[in-house]
């Protein structure tokens, strides 16, 4: 089962972990909890808002996982958030599946639709784009055999079609992609090639058969990169044996890091940039200065009211779209734990919280 979306992130235990971060529920925890809800309680009678500080001394954070989505057992190799832009709570997850096709759910959690196709190796998602005159969100994907580059439209309903796309021209083998940005009647995509390069493609309808997809900027990359994400301008780029790089729209390196990273996702907590990665040989989940990439936080995310924790992480994404309710007005994370072949979310707002406080 999934625990609902009206569960309210505030209460989130953001206290540094221990040695035994992943334990079973315990009488102790429970006591943690009703301690910090007479805390809570207190401070409201006070009329002060508990202040955002950072910490110097410790990186690690707790965060319980709001939900757990039902299982199909089988492995998400990419995931990405589809908003809905005639109300919140309408949002869809997408995951891309180790066996080939999608798999679409709901914000509860619930499978609704499972598109067979060819196996992806990541995602991106324009939710906003305009398809012949209509809103309608469209998901690209990178080929698992390099083939190239692939399309999908999703419907209201959840229903999954095929995207004829033009081919993309490219030096070779295309091993990832990453939304860059939308504009009117079209959108930009970040997709790595094999070797140390990777081009700007932009996807457009003109009216024919397929949409048009034209290359408008190449550069170069200081290793092969296999995942990517945007954040203020610069593209951060990820991949299992070479770190992490940030890199400017020419081409210049201005960071990296011997991180090993299996995804990686950004983001602004209350105005500070931060690079989320995971690391899928022990899970570890890491909040990087988006700057620097020094670290920031080592998050844990634990066993909710009732709802596993997060034990091996292998795949992210974020948004900060409102998903309705308490719990995902704020954006969501997501996650794909190989642990128990599921995907978990967790409250951005509970997230950014956890990332301030420290005691």
């Amino acid at each position: 089962m999934f625990q609902s979306r009206r569960f309210n992130p505030v209460l989130q235990h953001t206290t540094p972990s221990g040695a035994d971060l992943r334990r079973p529920w315990s009488l102790a925890r429970a006591g943690l909890i009703s301690v910090s809800l007479l805390a809570l309680a207190a401070c409201g009678n006070s009329g002060e808002d508990p202040a955002l500080v950072e910490s110097e001394d410790d990186t690690r954070r707790e965060v319980y996982v709001t939900a757990a989505f039902e299982s199909t057992n089988d492995s998400a190799r990419a995931l990405a958030f589809v908003p809905s832009t005639m109300a919140p709570s309408l949002g869809m997850i997408v995951s891309a599946t180790r066996d080939g096709g999608l798999e679409l759910f709901d914000a509860d959690g619930a499978l609704r639709t499972s598109h067979a196709g060819a196996e992806l190796t990541a995602l991106a998602a324009a939710p906003g784009f305009q398809l012949r005159g209509e809103a309608l969100p469209l998901v690209f994907g990178s080929a698992a055999d390099g083939s190239g580059l692939l399309g999908y439209a999703i419907t209201p309903d959840f229903e999954i079609f095929d995207l004829p796309l033009d081919a993309i021209a490219t030096d070779s083998e295309i091993r990832g992609v990453c939304l860059f940005g939308e504009g009117i009647g079209y959108v930009d995509l970040i997709v790595l090639e094999a070797g140390n390069s990777a081009l700007v493609a932009r996807v457009q309808d003109r009216g024919d058969a397929q949409l048009s997809v034209e290359t408008v900027d190449r550069f170069d990359l200081p290793s092969p990169a296999r995942s990517c994400t945007v954040l203020n301008d610069d593209i951060y780029f990820a991949a299992p044996a070479s770190g992490i790089a940030r890199v400017s729209r020419s081409g210049e390196v201005l960071a990296e890091r011997m991180e090993l990273a299996t995804g990686i996702a950004s983001d602004n907590f209350n105005g500070t940039p931060v690079v989320l990665t995971v690391n899928g040989n022990n899970g570890i989940v890491l909040a990087l200065d988006a700057e620097t990439l020094l670290p920031r936080a080592n998050f844990s995310f634990v066993d909710g009211l009732s709802t596993p924790g997060l034990e091996t992480a292998t795949r992210i994404a974020l948004t900060d779209q409102s998903y309705g309710f308490t719990a995902y007005s704020d954006g969501i994370l997501a996650f794909f734990d190989r642990s128990d072949s599921r995907i978990k979310v967790v409250s951005r707002e509970a997230t950014i919280r956890s990332f301030f406080v420290s005691e």
